[in-house]
């Protein structure tokens, strides 16, 4: 639901930016990329949680339907132990020189 929501926000800004460059007659282009960068903009600053919102419903609906084969889980589960180990603070037993 959420989607829908920031989809017909956003169409709903583009469509009223849009118009009223038409009706300043400043030009198709003009007014198609007025409408575009405008719709943008207001969405990002005003519509900003639910975009979140939207953002993490689609990546819900797309990303739990894919299984993970048994050799991607254990290729990730080695990259997330080498990252662990790289980020640990280091010992001083681990440079005597310093």
């Amino acid at each position: 639901m959420a989607v829908l929501k920031y989809t017909l926000l956003r169409l709903a800004t583009f469509f009223i930016i849009f118009g009223a460059c038409l009706l300043m007659e400043v030009g198709m282009l003009f007014a198609l990329i007025a409408g575009l960068v405008g719709a943008w903009a207001v969405a990002y600053l005003f519509f900003n949680r639910l975009r979140l919102e939207a953002g993490a419903q689609l990546a819900q609906k797309v990303g739990s339907g894919r299984r993970r084969s048994l050799s991607e889980q254990e290729d990730n589960e080695a990259e997330d132990a080498l990252a662990e180990d790289f980020h640990e603070p280091e010992s001083p037993e681990d440079h005597p020189e310093r």
